[in-house]
């Protein structure tokens, strides 16, 4: 038995590891390849706020999918849909004028697979892992996940400075990824717990009414919620700013782009090392501070831009990212009973990427005018919220001593 939870472990921290690998060497390509093509983020951010609409209709049935059947099958299932739709890409592609249309589509499947596969893994941890571990899980979990992030600047990068790479490459080295994505989660023992198994069917809008009422009676998780929506809509900015930026005010090469990609993920892997080795247990309130801390961070060096305050903001992003997942992950298994999982991972993610499309489509458009800066822009959008809700939470604990 302990030998099946321990291969288990290690299927559920290198699954995700193997897949992101691939996509982020995927989606390295597809933001340098829509720059060097447009000379702005406009076209991306079309493609991204477009294929972010994936992410909103899988956020709609994972609830379904993920608390009503087995959750091993849908991981494999949506890796092997991402896999196939990476070969096909890959096949059909035009290298010389890529499809926008095939562009739109790949982006679309593998968001609405992503969207499906990331709370199903995080929904059966706690099935396999003891409440105790969770928390170092998740950290190892999402340190690794990083370094995936710190292997595919570097990998990408040798790749671009490939003349005859072609686009369809990134797409089969995405496919591979998927693949032993596959094989990885084959590896994992599990059957689902008593009370998942005699759950009776219901709709996708039984289930998601189910899954609001729920919540609703949970404050906790409704500040998760808006959180992660908040998070999301700037790092929608953060991402489409790093290309720009590169391109435009420092000398447009694709070695400085992936060096600051890895130097965000490096700042990932010390943000993940950070948690695993935390032994206090994860505080929202911690949460708000250290968001307050990055939209300070991003305000400053955005307004005193350089190459390495550029840099330094990677860096601090990479650190505050890998925390706040690896936290309020932990915060979410362990106030969401079991049952609930699924659907309330699927709400949140609902929240998380429903916000995405706006800040594709805001940031995208606003980048060339904005430029360096964005970034003051992004500070303020953080620190603006996250203040009013470390407010509201410390007036919440001067009641709870009085």
């Amino acid at each position: 038995m302990e030998t099946k939870v321990k291969r288990s472990y290690f299927s559920l921290i290198f699954s995700p590891f193997a897949s992101q690998l691939g996509s982020a060497i995927y989606l390295l390509g597809l933001n340098w390849l829509i720059v060097r093509m447009t000379g702005n983020t406009k076209l991306l951010g079309i493609i991204e706020g477009i294929g972010g609409i994936g992410f909103l209709l899988g956020d709609l049935l994972v609830g379904r999918l993920v608390d009503q059947y087995n959750r091993k099958v849908v991981l494999v299932g949506t890796d092997l849909m991402s896999a196939s739709m990476c070969l096909a890409g890959g096949i059909i592609v035009d290298n010389q004028k890529p499809q926008i249309w095939l562009l739109l589509t790949i982006t679309f499947v593998l968001n609405l697979m992503l969207a499906i596969n990331f709370p199903a893994a995080k929904a059966i941890a706690p099935e396999i892992i003891d409440n105790a571990g969770l928390q170092r899980f998740n950290a190892v979990a999402n340190m690794f996940f990083n370094f995936a992030s710190v292997l595919a600047p570097l990998i990408g990068g040798v790749l671009l400075a490939i003349k005859s790479i072609e686009f369809n490459e990134f797409l089969m080295i995405n496919a591979m990824s998927f693949v032993i994505a596959i094989l990885l989660n084959l590896l994992i023992s599990y059957q689902p717990t008593k009370r998942l198994a005699d759950q009776e069917p219901q709709s996708i809008l039984k289930s998601n009414l189910i899954g609001f009422a729920y919540v609703k009676k949970h404050p906790k998780l409704i500040m998760n919620l808006f959180s992660m929506a908040i998070f999301n809509f700037c790092f929608a900015g953060y991402l489409l700013a790093a290309p720009y930026i590169s391109s435009h005010f420092f000398g447009g090469r694709s070695e400085n782009y992936s060096l600051f990609l890895t130097v965000y993920a490096i700042g990932g892997l010390i943000g993940g090392i950070w948690l695993t080795l935390e032994k206090r247990t994860v505080s929202i309130k911690v949460i708000y501070y250290e968001e307050l801390f990055y939209g300070t961070v991003l305000i400053i060096c955005g307004t005193f831009l350089s190459f390495y305050t550029w840099i330094l903001i990677a860096l601090i992003c990479g650190i505050v990212q890998a925390r706040f997942f690896g936290s309020i992950t932990t915060l979410i298994q362990n106030e969401t009973d079991l049952e609930f999982l699924g659907r309330f991972f699927g709400l949140t993610y609902l929240c998380f990427d429903g916000i995405q499309p706006l800040g594709n489509f805001l940031f995208g458009f606003f980048i060339s005018s904005w430029q360096h800066w964005t970034y003051v822009v992004i500070g303020i959008f953080l620190i603006v919220p996250f203040g009013i809700m470390l407010y509201f939470e410390r007036q919440t604990d001067l009641k709870k001593v009085d």
